[in-house]
């Protein structure tokens, strides 16, 4: 029987990344319900890019359904509107496809995935554990006249 074994080096966690202004690209979403039940977390899967020392490392952000305001934000920092859904509300540009009723199982298609932003890091800490987060979001849209939100990571 095989064993794996890992140095202890290895089962340190890293540091959460530091403070500061990053560019980060869109490689997809993992949508789930919140915890309730009554909204839904896409999770994008954002990475660090063009970084000296931390490209590649992950930033985590929920971007949960019921802050409409907040996915505006994390939109507009790739330089893509909401798009009207005809009805008085938007949508995300592109498409989530799979069952309604299990956000787990949809896959994303469409503009963001690929695309650049910038967003700020800053420290928070939970249960006395310190990690990063998106703070702000930095808008790419040209010309935009919105204020978008920022003290994100709290």
């Amino acid at each position: 029987m095989a064993k794996m074994t890992f140095s202890k080096e290895s089962l340190e966690q890293k540091p959460p990344l530091p403070e500061g202004l990053y560019e980060l690209r869109l490689e997809g979403f993992e949508p789930k319900f919140s915890k309730e039940k009554t909204s839904v977390n896409l999770n994008p899967l954002i990475k660090v890019i063009n970084h000296p020392s931390e490209t590649g490392r992950r930033v985590y952000d929920n971007l949960n359904s019921g802050a409409a305001w907040i996915i505006e934000a994390f939109c507009h920092s790739f330089g893509l509107e909401l798009v009207p859904d005809g009805q008085g509300g938007f949508n995300i540009p592109g498409d989530f496809n799979g069952p309604e009723d299990d956000p787990s199982q949809w896959s994303y298609t469409g503009p963001l995935t690929g695309c650049v932003s910038k967003a700020f890091v800053k420290h928070k800490t939970y249960n006395n554990k310190t990690s990063a987060g998106i703070d702000q979001w930095m808008c790419a849209v040209p010309g935009c006249q919105k204020r978008h939100p920022s003290g994100l990571a709290k």
